[in-house]
């Protein structure tokens, strides 16, 4: 059984995006890459995962319909935030944050389109933050992702948590680790080991518990 898929979503399928799937014992069961939606929606049907664990943004904050600048929508809180975006950001967790002058605006289009469809099959998703679950359960500055350091800190830290990472060593991208990191978060959150940051009635993110690292 292999019920935990994180999906490490890019802006649009002209840069793939990464995937892991772990079992119901937190292994690493599969990794590899999807373009297209349609991609991801079949991988969504051969593993029917327990949850989907999407790295991107699944809503918007209250108050708004859309993420153009023209749309006269606007946010309820006056600093334009979800409130899970303002939770991370007091425990000093730097994120994109999802207002009209995003940059991840296509991300958050097609991360909101693929919720609406795949919750319309049964699926359980959740958005998750890698960054944020890296600064909950390890200790320590966190290197740059994209660099060789920051990649290979990731893997000898996830080591300890994810049995069949080893397997892949020295083969595995920022991205495909993010999607491990994404997966984890699911799997914790299975285990009652993570929370949801934020207010349900806009959307939260989760993230592990403090106590989910010890």
């Amino acid at each position: 059984m292999a019920p935990y898929l994180g999906l490490d979503l890019t802006s649009a399928s002209q840069r793939p995006s990464a995937f892991a799937v772990l079992d119901d014992r937190g292994s690493l069961r599969d990794l590899g890459l999807v373009r297209e939606d349609g991609d991801i929606l079949a991988l969504a049907r051969r593993w029917r995962p327990r949850y989907l664990a999407i790295d991107a943004p699944l809503s918007l904050p209250q108050g708004m319909c859309c993420l153009e600048e023209s749309c006269p929508c606007a946010a309820a809180s006056p600093d334009g935030l979800r409130v899970a975006e303002r939770a991370l950001l007091k425990e000093g967790i730097g994120l994109f944050r999802t207002t009209k002058r995003s940059i991840i605006k296509a991300m958050v289009y097609r991360a909101m389109r693929l919720r609406r469809v795949l919750e319309e099959q049964g699926y359980a998703l959740m958005e998750v933050y890698p960054y944020a679950s890296k600064v909950r359960l390890f200790e320590g500055p966190i290197p740059k992702k994209t660099t060789k350091a920051g990649c290979h800190w990731l893997r000898e830290h996830l080591k300890g948590l994810v049995p069949g990472l080893v397997e892949h060593e020295g083969l595995l991208s920022h991205d495909e680790l993010d999607a491990i990191v994404s997966a984890y978060t699911a799997y914790l959150h299975g285990q009652g080991q993570a929370e949801a940051v934020g207010d349900p009635r806009e959307g939260v993110i989760y993230v592990p518990r403090a106590r989910a690292a010890r």
